[in-house]
């Protein structure tokens, strides 16, 4: 089965050892869950007309690291009829304040809403986490390959 260490450092040692390997994982994590926030912001805005859209309310909540807020949004039709949509997304700081009109997308079949603002947000950090986890793959992978033909 496996040995077990008998000194702390031959355990350090053997930690140090999976490193690669854990970078390289969440690289591949991280890649994926960026490469889906973008992907999201883009399918949406392919499926979405552009709108003015008014901030009903920003509902706020207490979080480990602080306050984060949602707008909630409404759209009106060019025959009267309103939706209202809050997302899910809560993010900190402030995006909109009550009352605001706002640039937005809407998806009339659906009924969902999103603020150009919270649009770009949520594309900056899914490339942000797509470099982190380009990163932590590139350095992973390079160090285990330079350790194989090194042998």
């Amino acid at each position: 089965m496996f040995s077990m260490p008998t000194s702390f450092a031959d355990f350090s040692i053997k930690c140090l050892k999976t490193l690669p390997y854990v970078a390289v994982i969440n690289g591949v994590i991280f890649g994926t869950i960026g490469l889906y926030f973008s992907y999201s912001a883009s399918a949406f805005s392919e499926r979405s007309v552009v709108q003015e859209v008014q901030v009903v309310s920003v509902e706020s909540r207490r979080s480990d690291n602080g306050t984060v807020y949602r707008p909630i949004l409404k759209a009106h039709q060019n025959d009267g009829t309103s939706i209202t949509y809050s997302g899910s997304a809560w993010v900190s700081p402030k995006p909109h304040k009550d009352g605001d009109i706002v640039d937005g997308r809407v998806d009339w079949t659906t009924g969902e809403i999103r603020s150009v603002g919270m649009m770009k947000f949520h594309t900056s950090m899914g490339k942000t986490i797509s470099a982190v986890g380009g990163i932590c793959f590139f350095l992973g992978a390079f160090y285990l390959w330079r350790k194989r033909t090194r042998s």
